[in-house]
């Protein structure tokens, strides 16, 4: 039996080593454009996602601009600019991004921002 358990151990353990190839390209960020607008500009729904076995911590996106988007981002605090003269937003308040988690958010504005994944933390463990 105990040996059967060590087996097992050291089989999840190569399994989560073989899987620490996790990378920035591992955050999906997909955009559409909701039906209706909000005033003149268009509404675009956001969804971040983890694809990686990994969770991602401090993700930041691309985001120029977006400080002047012309609703507030729901659910508040999911994305926030780094700053009045940043181009990057954080996600997610910095907390980890789980593998397949979705996060997603609403804004409108004439066009669509880019949100291209820019950083993240990635962190793996065996527990």
């Amino acid at each position: 039996m105990e040996v059967k358990l060590v087996v097992t151990l050291v089989a999840w353990m190569l399994f989560c080593i073989s899987n620490r190839e996790c990378a920035l390209s591992d955050l999906k960020v997909t955009q559409t454009t909701v039906p209706g607008q909000r005033g003149r500009y268009a509404l675009y729904l956001v969804t971040v996602e983890n694809k990686c076995i990994c969770t991602q911590t401090d993700v930041k996106l691309a985001c120029a601009g977006f400080d002047s988007s012309s609703i507030p981002v729901n659910p508040a605090g999911i994305i926030t600019s780094d700053g009045d003269d940043s181009d990057l937003c954080t996600l997610n308040g910095g907390y980890p991004v789980t593998n397949d988690a979705m996060i997603k958010f609403y804004y409108a504005w004439s066009t669509e921002f880019s949100f291209a994944p820019v950083s993240s933390n990635i962190s793996c463990s065996v527990a």
